[in-house]
């Protein structure tokens, strides 16, 4: 089915790994989000693993931010997969803004999980999520 074979998201590129995660500009849309959120350049590898591996080599002052992006980058990385995933078999739309929204509460709810004593609920994290580089100061 020709159908299957070109990106779920884009319909223009044939769909890889690399591609949906990556490369596709409305994956693209999504990493950038985040990474100006969280006061980060971002330039696109060649491969999913290139950009894991030159993620996860960040150099932070702070361990909590560190941690904050790797959630960030492995809830992204996630939800971008479970979207494409709810587009092809449940005939969801691409919804840039709700993708964004699902991320930050799986940040959100990650980041509780480490008992580190964040001043907020889980759902102050997710809705005030652009402020959060701050609280982690």
């Amino acid at each position: 089915d020709n159908k299957r074979s070109t990106c779920t998201f884009c319909a223009l590129q044939p769909e890889s790994i690399d591609h949906v995660l990556l490369s596709c500009t409305y994956s693209q849309q999504i990493w950038r989000s985040f990474a100006s959120e969280m006061g980060q350049s971002l330039i696109f590898p060649a491969s999913f693993k290139q950009h894991y591996e030159s993620r996860m080599g960040l150099a932070w002052k702070n361990g909590l931010r560190k941690k904050l992006w790797a959630s960030t980058f492995f809830a992204v990385a996630w939800t971008i997969w479970l979207t494409r995933n709810e587009i092809l078999f449940q005939n969801q739309i691409f919804n840039h803004m709700a993708i964004c929204q699902s991320i930050k509460r799986k940040i959100a709810f990650w980041t509780k999980a480490w008992d580190v004593g964040l001043p907020c609920t889980e759902d102050e994290f997710a809705r005030n999520f652009a402020n959060i580089s701050e609280v982690l100061q």
